[in-house]
Parts: C-alpha cells; sequence; structure tokens
C-alpha cells in the first residue's frame, strides 16, 4: 500500500513536470512571435525597399519637368532617371533658343531707307515771304530719285549778295525724320527781318544757296524778298532757318 502511494505521487510529479515544460515552450515561442511583428511593423524600409523605389518614381516624374528641379530629388531611387529628365530639358531648351534666334536673322534682314540725295532732289519756293514784321519764306524739297528716301535735320542755307555771302543760324527747334515717297516733298522755313533799301544795315542778296541735310552738293534759288537787316555777327539775328519738316 506504501509503495502504492508512492508510485502515485512520482507519476503526478512527472506528470505536473511535463506540464509545466510544455507550457514554458508555449511561452516561449509566443514571445519571440510577437517581438518579431512588432519591429517589423515600426522599423524603417532599407534601401531599395518600397518606400525606395517611390523615391526613385518620384525622381522619373521630374525628369519630366522642363527645370528638372523634382528629379534631381528622386535621385536616391533612380539617379540615372533624373540626370536623363534633365539631359532631355536641356535639349527642349536649346531647340528654343535655336528657333528665336533664325526669327532675329530674319527681322534683321531688312534695310534701312536710304538718305534723300542732292542729284534726287528739287527746290522750289512753296511761299517766297508772307508775315508782317518778321517774314517766312518756305522752300520745298521734292523727292525725284523714283524711289523713297528720307530727310533728317537742318538745311545749309547762304544768302548771296555779289561778293558777300551770309551763312544762316539754325533755330533750336529738334528734328523729325521726315520719310518722302518718289514725288513727295519736304519742307523747310527761311524767316528773315527785312529792311528798308535805303538803310544802312540793309543786305539785298541775289541768291539763296541750299545745301540739303547730309548732303555737300548745293543747289541756287533766286532771292525775292528785298533786302534784309543783314546781322551776319548777332547772337540772335532776325534771319534764321529752321529743320526740315513737312
Amino acid at each position: 500500500m506504501s509503495n502504492r502511494r508512492r508510485n502515485l505521487r512520482r507519476t503526478a510529479a512527472a506528470l505536473a513536470g511535463a506540464a509545466a515544460l510544455m507550457a514554458a515552450l508555449t511561452a516561449c515561442d509566443g514571445t519571440a512571435s510577437g517581438s518579431v511583428t512588432s519591429d517589423g511593423g515600426t522599423a524603417a524600409p532599407a534601401a531599395g525597399d518600397s518606400a525606395s523605389g517611390t523615391a526613385g518614381s518620384d525622381g522619373s516624374t521630374g525628369s519630366s519637368n522642363p527645370a528638372g528641379s523634382t528629379g534631381s530629388n528622386g535621385s536616391t531611387g533612380s539617379g540615372g532617371s533624373a540626370g536623363s529628365g534633365a539631359a532631355q530639358a536641356g535639349n527642349t531648351s536649346g531647340s528654343g533658343r535655336g528657333t528665336g534666334g533664325s526669327t532675329g536673322t530674319g527681322a534683321s534682314g531688312g534695310s534701312a531707307t536710304a538718305a534723300c540725295q542732292a542729284s534726287g532732289l528739287g527746290y522750289s519756293w512753296a511761299d517766297t515771304g508772307s508775315g508782317s514784321g518778321q517774314k517766312h519764306a518756305v522752300v520745298a524739297l521734292t523727292n525725284k530719285s523714283g524711289r523713297t528716301c528720307t530727310l533728317y535735320g537742318f538745311p545749309g542755307v547762304d544768302l548771296v549778295d555779289g561778293g558777300r555771302q551770309w551763312s544762316l543760324r539754325r533755330t533750336d527747334a529738334i528734328p523729325q525724320r521726315v520719310t518722302l515717297a518718289s514725288g513727295a516733298a519736304a519742307r523747310f522755313t527761311l524767316t528773315y527781318l527785312p529792311s528798308d533799301a535805303g538803310d544802312s544795315t540793309a543786305f539785298t542778296p541775289t541768291t539763296v544757296v541750299i545745301t540739303a541735310p547730309d548732303q555737300r552738293t548745293s543747289y541756287d534759288l533766286p532771292w525775292h524778298g528785298g533786302p534784309v537787316v543783314l546781322q551776319d555777327g548777332a547772337t540772335h539775328p532776325g534771319t534764321y532757318v529752321g529743320p526740315v519738316g513737312r
């Protein structure tokens, strides 16, 4: 009886030990599995993982941007793709500059209208003298060259009487460029201060010598205005010439 009780206690102890061992093994496996699951959920992805692949995708998107700046941000994921995008943007920009250059060349191909030459102009009086006190004589310069030309500035005007010649001063008016079609005329005004024939300061021209702007060849017109007050040494004479205009 005594032996039987001892055997039962040994069997119970063995069963209890086996149960304890199984519980310990089960608890160990659960802890290890839980630890891996927790760490895997929070760990940052390594290079080449899906997040890195996203960066590479951003880079290729950036490569289509003309500036290429977004593409450079994705160089970690796909540096080659970003580099390719920058090269394409450069080629497109170069092509645009080339097109613009050819347009500029075409615009610069035209030639400016040439200045009217003395040999292609006709000289005549449009008005031999009007007004009271100071008078205003108007000279017309007509384009007879058969092509369009321009006049700009002041003519040279001299009053000539025998051996004397008086070169007239110019006004301070700002000249304007005049474009003349064939047959069209520009004008300038000669303002003069008339004098009595018996006055000691009287100067009676016989000819007006006219030199068109930027020309060296002159043309003579007969003078019809009578005597003028000679003021060839005056700072502000009453006889002077204005610029060419309409």
